[in-house]
């Protein structure tokens, strides 16, 4: 897939994607959005705890979350997205940190891991 092509709102690749997206988000049980008060690396990091707990706890009752928050990112290209979602999420202010859709899914299947007898070393 070739970026310039992508790129290109006429193009199918851009269509397709974009029909992905749609899919997805059409078929959104929920959403979450954590807001922090302000935006300092601490608030970054304490949203990213945050949203491990969340994400466990949603675990247990066999959610899933998936954050296609790319319009919560800072770069220029994204600034219209960025302020939209400002508005729209936290009117009273405070930085959306995120922008997950929550649902159910199938379970994941185990992913692959090394022995553990090949990552300790006794010395």
């Amino acid at each position: 897939m070739a970026r310039k092509s992508v790129m290109d709102p006429t193009s199918q690749a851009c269509k397709a994607g974009l029909d992905t997206v749609d899919a997805d988000t059409n078929t959104a049980m929920g959403h979450v959005w954590p807001i922090s008060a302000t935006h300092t690396g601490v608030d970054q990091i304490a949203t990213g705890v945050d949203n491990v707990r969340i994400n466990l706890a949603a675990a247990g009752y066999r959610l899933s979350f998936q954050p296609p928050s790319q319009a919560s990112q800072e770069y220029p290209d994204m600034a219209a997205h960025y302020a939209t979602i400002h508005a729209r999420l936290a009117p009273q202010g405070g930085t959306v940190q995120m922008l997950a859709r929550i649902g159910y899914a199938d379970l994941p299947q185990p992913s692959s891991r090394w022995p553990l007898d090949t990552r300790i070393v006794n010395a």
